[in-house]
């Protein structure tokens, strides 16, 4: 009579923190598959122990004393081993083996074939599972089997968590550091059979390998300091999460982008005299502006992103990147004049307390970056030009070809699809500036007012407050005579709406 000698290890997943496997029985006698003759009696004693470590790990221990009489020959025989994950949520078993009582693992040759080397299916916790195992050629010693229960799938789903930043609490300097709270959900996380609840979630600002234990199980808002660049940055993002089983999902990283991704394109304008107004916007005067520059485009949402850490805008979606910022405030734009030069090593042209109906002082002798004054704006809408619309046609549009020109050189209530549209898609004016008719209204700095009589140079408007700032240029909703290069609007500072945006205006 030979004599088999099995040893089962319950072991555990990342050391102790995972699921358990419990009740490992012999679910059935050593079957042999292959046996020229057999007159076999075979009895199964199992007994259980279990072995506590230093490090509080429990291992259970099952042995299976197997005899067997009158057995004349034999190829191979089969064992079903049956277990039960402890825990919750689905898990998947492995068995692994040894032929040495575990000083190696999966040696070769191996006399031990697992039929199953794992679970085809997961097993759900609390629920009994089966494996197949054959030896082949004759009956050994010291052979262990090793069962490891892991988590079904990942804690964390494949979608990853996504951000929000929400706003500066601190102003950019040029290389230095700002402090942004960010706002981190993870998407798609469920509770379903297959995932046992999750019990904390931990958060690696920015990848420096410090975890922090967030406050709640799925969401977390910390203040964050983001290095800031005339390029940009990019950081990650890393968070993991623990369930009730004591298993870590495996680490997901959110890439995160801040500073500017694009460069800032100026268009420098040559100062002259101009005939301001027309017979609609009175009086008709001279102004004479002093050269400036003026950005190419509106203000997008990628950039008011990239400066802010945050997008208000109404209109996002796949294009949303290059569509003009809408939704903000003339305080708002004002701000983000401030923290663009900040960020771009500038002086701050605006004086403002941060609260709205706060004064505002406007310097306009610093270098960096402001609204245009409304005398600016209109000269450089016209372009040298004296027609009603910058690239030369009067109001009305009276033929087929009018309502073509409109098309084509503004994003306006006939065109728009009622929303609004990527910057630069019409063409530019003659002295390369887009969207300056149409796409979104443009706050400038001047409180509205009726204009002066006489001849005025660089005016800036009121000097004091009307309750109203001049918006200039027509939106998308704009009908043809809100495109024309002397149209005025006004509305309240504090004003945000989805028709309105800004661009930008420096000294030359």
């Amino acid at each position: 009579m030979n004599k088999l000698s099995v040893l089962f290890i319950f072991a555990f997943f990342i050391g102790t923190h995972a699921l358990t496997v419990d009740s490992l029985t012999i679910d059935s006698v050593w079957n042999s598959d292959s046996i020229s003759r057999i007159d076999t009696i075979i009895k199964v004693d199992t007994t259980m122990d279990t072995i506590v470590t230093a490090d509080t790990t429990i291992d259970t221990i099952v042995k299976a004393d197997t005899t067997m009489d009158t057995i004349f020959f034999r190829q191979s025989r089969d064992c079903f081993v049956g277990f039960k994950p402890i825990g919750q949520g689905m898990a998947e078993c492995y068995i692994a083996l040894s032929i040495d009582s575990g000083k190696t693992w999966a040696p070769k040759p191996n006399p031990l074939i697992m039929l199953d080397s794992g679970i085809a299916s997961p097993i759900l916790c609390g629920t009994k599972g089966r494996i197949k195992l054959r030896m082949t050629g004759g009956d050994r010693n010291n052979v262990i089997f090793k069962i490891t229960a892991r988590q079904y799938q990942r804690i964390i789903s494949r979608v990853g968590p996504r951000f929000t930043a929400i706003g500066l609490t601190s102003p950019l300097t040029p290389g230095n550091s700002c402090t942004i709270p960010v706002t981190v959900k993870l998407d798609s996380i469920t509770h379903s059979p297959c995932l046992a609840p999750l019990t904390k979630v931990y958060w690696d600002a920015f990848g420096d390998s410090t975890w922090d234990d967030s406050t709640s199980a799925l969401n977390w808002v910390w203040q964050a300091n983001v290095p800031m660049g005339i390029l940009g940055q990019r950081k990650d993002v890393i968070v993991k999460a623990k369930d009730l089983n004591g298993l870590w999902s495996n680490p997901c990283t959110l890439t995160v982008d801040f500073g500017l991704q694009r460069t800032v394109n100026m268009v420098s304008i040559t100062g002259a005299a101009f005939q301001m107004g027309s017979s609609r916007e009175t009086p008709i005067h001279s102004a004479t502006i002093t050269g400036f520059k003026m950005s190419e485009a509106v203000v997008t949402q990628e950039l008011y992103r990239a400066v802010v850490g945050a997008n208000p805008s109404y209109f996002e979606g796949d294009t949303s990147a290059l569509r003009p910022v809408e939704q903000v405030s003339w305080y708002d734009a004002a701000l983000f004049c401030n923290a663009l030069s900040n960020l771009l090593g500038k002086d701050t042209v605006y004086q403002y307390a941060g609260t709205i109906n706060s004064s505002v002082a406007i310097n306009y002798v610093k270098n960096g970056y402001r609204l245009p004054t409304e005398a600016e704006w209109e000269y450089a809408c016209r372009a040298g030009t004296t027609t009603d619309y910058c690239w030369g046609k009067n109001y009305p549009p009276s033929t087929p070809a009018d309502t073509l020109s409109l098309d084509s050189n503004a994003i306006w209530s006939h065109n728009s699809h009622n929303m609004t549209q990527p910057v630069a898609s019409k063409k530019p004016n003659a002295w390369g500036l887009y969207d300056m008719s149409g796409n979104i209204y443009q706050w400038v700095n001047d409180w509205y007012g009726d204009y002066a009589a006489g001849a005025q140079t660089d005016p800036t408007g009121p000097a004091t407050s009307s309750g109203s700032r001049i918006l200039r240029g027509g939106s998308w909703a704009t009908f043809a005579n809100g495109l024309r290069s002397s149209y005025r609007l006004s509305d309240a500072p504090g004003v945000r709406d989805y028709y309105t945006g800004f661009r930008l205006a420096s000294r030359p």
